[in-house]
């Protein structure tokens, strides 16, 4: 479980009316706010081992919980290079079930996200394998497919001691994400979509869909595709 103690309130509404949520949803940047109630604004600041997105992520996940937010968007995210700090800024605001189905429509579609580390400061590689063809991705970045009707995507990670994922498509799919570092804290069941899986020591992990659209923004694309 994370830790909420490093956590600032920058902002808050003060809001007393409101019970522990269970979810905490991404609100997409094209998404209307002013119809959603606001909650407060957090800041979590990570040093050394401690500087990566998802960590602080969890621990402001906690804390607006808690407080009654069930989603979010990005305010800022900070990291200075030379004091090896990271600073990761939410908004927070609670919605009901009638208007959060507008936000979820501008979520993208058909893709798979593929997360190399999250520090941009090391030399870390991420090698695996996207239909049999090599591919490495340095840390800080994200490797990015699309899904195509009637074409199943093989992705492989550790050769023949390792774990190999097909994902099919049929017509919209959800975008999914996923990592072979251990970023997405344990993920949970695969998506929809996969069609078969074999695996011996290799991990490839699903990252949750909330946290996957946040890394999205902050880490760099790794390629073109």
């Amino acid at each position: 479980m994370a830790n909420a103690q490093d956590v600032d309130v920058v902002k808050t509404s003060n809001r007393t009316d409101l019970t522990p949520a269970k979810d905490f949803a991404f609100i997409e940047p094209s998404t209307d706010t002013t119809t959603y109630g606001f909650v407060a604004t957090y800041t979590a600041t990570g040093r050394k081992k401690q500087a990566n997105i998802t960590n602080l992520f969890y621990k402001i996940a906690v804390k607006a919980k808690k407080d009654g937010a069930n989603c979010f968007k990005l305010n800022d995210y900070h990291y200075n290079d030379s004091a090896n700090e990271l600073m990761l800024t939410l908004d927070t605001y609670y919605w009901n079930d009638s208007i959060r189905v507008v936000n979820f429509e501008h979520h993208e579609k058909n893709g798979i996200y593929i997360f190399g580390g999250e520090r941009v400061n090391d030399d870390n590689t991420l090698t695996f394998k996207v239909d049999d063809e090599k591919k490495t991705i340095p840390s800080g970045t994200y490797y990015k497919l699309a899904r195509i009707d009637g074409k199943e995507v093989k992705i492989s990670k550790g050769g023949f001691s390792g774990m190999t994922m097909w994902l099919g498509k049929k017509g919209e799919e959800p975008t999914v994400f996923f990592t072979m570092t251990g970023l997405g804290l344990g993920g949970g069941p695969m998506p929809a979509g996969v069609i078969g899986m074999s695996f011996n020591t290799g991990r490839i992990q699903k990252v949750p869909g909330d946290l996957g659209h946040l890394l999205t923004m902050i880490l760099k694309p790794a390629n073109k595709d």
